[in-house]
């Protein structure tokens, strides 16, 4: 995977995955871990969430993106063309006006 691509949420998700899967494993040296990616103890206290609760989080998380993102499509779909449509009624008006 190019990483100059992925956003850095993806790449926040992915560092959090590798974790884990090192932490499965048994074998994570505290050397490995960078300090910024070691989890708080907060985060420690709370039990593990299943693989399905997990999905279940991030799809929740990407649905509530998509809709902002629908929102906001929706939001400029009605403003920009309105915006255009506003400018040529001027221009029309003007160009009429110079006429008479």
């Amino acid at each position: 995977m190019d990483k100059e691509k992925l956003s850095a949420r993806e790449a926040a998700l992915i560092a959090a995955a590798r974790r884990e899967a090192e932490a499965r494993k048994g074998s994570a040296p505290a050397a490995v871990i960078p300090r910024a990616a070691a989890p708080q103890p907060a985060a420690q206290e709370k039990p593990m969430a299943s693989p399905a609760e997990r999905l279940a989080q991030l799809m929740a998380e990407e649905r509530a993106e998509t809709e902002r993102r629908k929102k906001k499509m929706r939001r400029y779909g009605i403003i920009i063309p309105a915006a255009i449509i506003g400018i040529f009624a001027l221009w029309a008006l003007r160009a009429g006006s110079r006429r008479r």
